[in-house]
């Protein structure tokens, strides 16, 4: 018989296993792989004999014959502890969610591609469809006719394994610590589609070990009615640290959404001023522009000198959205004008901020509709809208993303979704 050095996972599982005296020593039920950087190793092979199961490594193991009739010969089997840092391909691969980090979606683990490198069992490639998902089966060439017959489902999908994130590794009775490390390098949007892909479990374990701010990126751009479920589903304390880091006019979207007895919880671990600034945003009507305007602005008094307000932002941590410009305002508060970064740089250091500021602001009042922040923004190319109560005081800006947002409809997000797959 020919031996093979490419085949699937589901073309060996269940099949006997002989040893060097043509001895049948049991079924082969599942292989255990090394977590190490690279393409998954086996070190490991979970053995169904007569009386029990046993975890096995081999002196050597070789497959023969063809895909759907393959023979397993072993040389000196002895017993092993498996390793806190192996898991299961059967167990804890097959049949679950993947994410593919090429086309950012969320792949079904079909069948595993295995290939023999250097004399090792290696993972190269994860399979989803209809020939992967029938492989294995006795009746494979009926199942797969049926499929496609009925299914308008595509050809087979294969990732390989330099693009796969797993999303669940482990082996019972062992610790194994989720990272994602490939994950934390998409960009938080893509992270967020992928994300709504996902049921609760595996959307909540994801958040709960990224990194605060790469997570509270993500909760920005995901849908409300998942922010939601995220909110009331995953640790305390981690939502909390979330929430702490994220602007307050995207808090008060989020508690919106939820029931008041929830909000109040969530709102109990702000600091007082933070808890005052999200209700006055949740009080505001859906079409007006304070219920979309950030709370979080730069503003300096008019009698300040350009070196004083290049030394406080120096020593500040603002967010990038709102340092577009600075804002300049009298003891009580009120909108007097506007400097952009730039100029502040350029200008005299001893010179007065209130003599560069820009008088000839164009503004919108909190109360105005959503739709003069959006004709403002169009007409004069503005990257920050300044908001001011009826009183003429700052009380926020309206960034072109928050415009984008508002307008841009659910169904064309989505749509913009699809042509991006």
């Amino acid at each position: 018989m020919e031996k093979l050095t490419n085949f699937h996972l589901k073309s060996i599982l269940n099949r006997k296993v002989y040893d060097e005296f043509n001895e049948v020593v049991g079924y082969l039920i599942d292989i255990y792989v090394s977590t190490d950087e690279g393409y998954p190793r086996a070190i490991g092979y979970k053995i169904k004999n007569e009386r029990e199961v046993v975890n096995c490594e081999f002196k050597s193991i070789d497959f023969y014959g063809k895909e759907d009739r393959i023979e397993i010969r072993i040389k000196s089997a002895r017993e092993i502890i498996p390793r806190s840092y192996t898991y299961l391909l059967s167990k804890n691969l097959l049949n679950r969610k993947i994410v593919d980090l090429n086309g950012k979606k969320v792949v079904h683990v079909d069948d595993l591609s295995l290939a023999i490198i250097a004399g090792e069992i290696r993972v190269l490639a994860v399979e989803s469809g209809i020939d992967a998902k029938v492989r294995g089966k006795k009746a494979r060439k009926l199942y797969s006719w049926i499929y496609k017959l009925f299914s308008k489902s595509k050809k087979d999908n294969i990732v390989l394994w330099d693009s796969v994130e797993s999303l669940e590794i482990g082996v019972s009775g062992l610790k194994v610590s989720y990272s994602y490390d490939k994950l934390k390098n998409l960009h938080p949007a893509d992270l967020a589609d992928i994300l709504e892909d996902l049921d609760s479990d595996y959307r909540n374990r994801i958040l709960e070990n990224l990194d605060i701010d790469l997570a509270s990126d993500i909760l920005e751009e995901i849908e409300p009615e998942i922010q939601v479920d995220i909110l009331k589903n995953i640790d305390d304390v981690k939502a909390q640290e979330i929430l702490e880091i994220m602007p307050n006019d995207e808090i008060a979207d989020i508690l919106e959404e939820v029931d008041e007895e929830t909000a109040e919880e969530i709102l109990m671990g702000f600091e007082k001023e933070d808890q005052e600034e999200v209700r006055s945003l949740m009080r505001y009507e859906d079409d007006v522009i304070g219920s979309i305007m950030n709370k979080d602005f730069i503003a300096f008094n008019m009698d300040l000198k350009v070196s004083e307000v290049i030394e406080i932002l120096k020593g500040s941590n603002p967010e990038e959205e709102v340092c577009y410009f600075i804002f300049i305002i009298d003891e009580d508060g009120r909108l007097l004008g506007e400097v952009s970064i730039r100029e502040l740089l350029l200008s005299s250091k001893d010179c007065n901020i209130k003599d560069i500021m820009n008088k000839d602001i164009k503004i919108a009042k909190d109360t105005d509709s959503i739709d003069v922040a959006v004709e403002l923004v169009i007409k004069y190319s503005m990257n920050t809208l300044p908001i001011v109560d009826e009183s003429e005081r700052l009380c926020g800006i309206v960034i072109v993303n928050d415009i984008v947002e508002e307008v841009l409809s659910t169904s064309w997000k989505k749509k913009l979704k699809r042509s991006a797959q």
